[in-house]
Parts: C-alpha cells; sequence; structure tokens
C-alpha cells in the first residue's frame, strides 16, 4: 500500500516537472515583455506588477522552509524530493518574475504579508525536532500554497492584463493544487 502511495506522489511530480518544462519552453522571461511590447501589448496594469511583487515573497518564503528543512538530519525520502521540487520550481518562478519586472524597468517590491505563514508559525518549524517537522512542514507548506492560489485567482478573475503573468498565475493555479494534493497524500500516509 505504501509502495502504491509513493509512486502516485512520484508520478504527480513527474507529470508536474514535465508541466513546468512544458510551460517554461518559448518564453524567455527576459526577451518577453520586450517581444510584447513590440508586438503592440500594452504595459503591465498595477495588478499585474502587484502579483509579480506578491508573488516572489511568497515564493521566497516557501524557499527558504523547504531549504531549512533539506539541512536537517534523518529527512525521509519522499519529503526530501517534495523539499527539492519546491526550491528548484519556486526559485525558477522568482528568477523569472525578477527578470520581469527588471525588463519593464520595475521594483521587485519589498515585503508582502498576503498569503504568508506567520513568524510564529516559521520559528515553531524551526524549533521542532525532524519526526514532528516533518508533518508540520507539509501542513504549513498546503497552506502556504493555498495562499499562493487564492492569489492568482483573485489576478485571473479580475485584475492583471499582462499574458505573461496570467501565465505564471495559471501555473501557480496547476502546480501548487498538485503539490497540495502530494502532500496531503504523504501525510495520509504518515497517520496511516
Amino acid at each position: 500500500m505504501a509502495v502504491r502511495r509513493y509512486l502516485a506522489v512520484a508520478v504527480v511530480l513527474l507529470a508536474t516537472a514535465a508541466a513546468v518544462i512544458t510551460l517554461t519552453v518559448g518564453h524567455h522571461p527576459r526577451l518577453q515583455p520586450r517581444l510584447a511590447a513590440q508586438a503592440g501589448t500594452a504595459a503591465p496594469v498595477p495588478d499585474d506588477v502587484d502579483y509579480a511583487q506578491m508573488m516572489i515573497a511568497h515564493h521566497a518564503q516557501a524557499v527558504q522552509m523547504s531549504k531549512e528543512l533539506l539541512d536537517r538530519p534523518g529527512l525521509p525520502d519522499r519529503i526530501g524530493d517534495i523539499a527539492r521540487f519546491i526550491v528548484a520550481d519556486q526559485q525558477r518562478e522568482i528568477d523569472q518574475l525578477t527578470a520581469w519586472l527588471a525588463a519593464w524597468h520595475l521594483d521587485t517590491g519589498g515585503e508582502h504579508e498576503h498569503g504568508m505563514l506567520s513568524a510564529a508559525d516559521l520559528v515553531r518549524l524551526q524549533k521542532a525536532p525532524t519526526a514532528q517537522a516533518v508533518p508540520l512542514y507539509l501542513r504549513l507548506m498546503i497552506e502556504h500554497h493555498r495562499g499562493a492560489i487564492d492569489m492568482s485567482w483573485v489576478l485571473l478573475n479580475g485584475g492583471g492584463q499582462n499574458v505573461f503573468i496570467h501565465s505564471t498565475a495559471k501555473h501557480v493555479i496547476n502546480e501548487q493544487t498538485a503539490e497540495i494534493d502530494a502532500m496531503t497524500s504523504l501525510l495520509e500516509s504518515a497517520q496511516a
């Protein structure tokens, strides 16, 4: 039973990686805004910029949490796989969003609190022994991902107009929904 769950998580992660590669091909972040401007696309509106800035800060928190977890001895392989994937995927998006903002000559922004975990949650995770930190990390990351999904739906349902930012928001929804499913499965198997 545990092997089937592990394989299901592995399939989800592989499918997610394939989706990331597919979405990334042809979307060079340093060229896209210039090409869009040349094609007559209007400059980003404030909602596009706010989303990019908020998502950079939001992803940075997930990367930090994941790196700290990966530094722990005795981390189960499946949890390490998820944490490494989150670091790679979200750092890639941070880099793309930072390059996109720079290409439009916009600031990467300051600290944003929307959808972020509290300082108390982060301290609790840092201080927990590995056996307790693993399920806590999964629960907190699920909550964190839900915040990113909510921010993405707000953008798609109301604000931004930039094609790249809309594509990023759709990717966040799809990617992080799949990761929530994988992490929920890991939590359930740990409790079984």
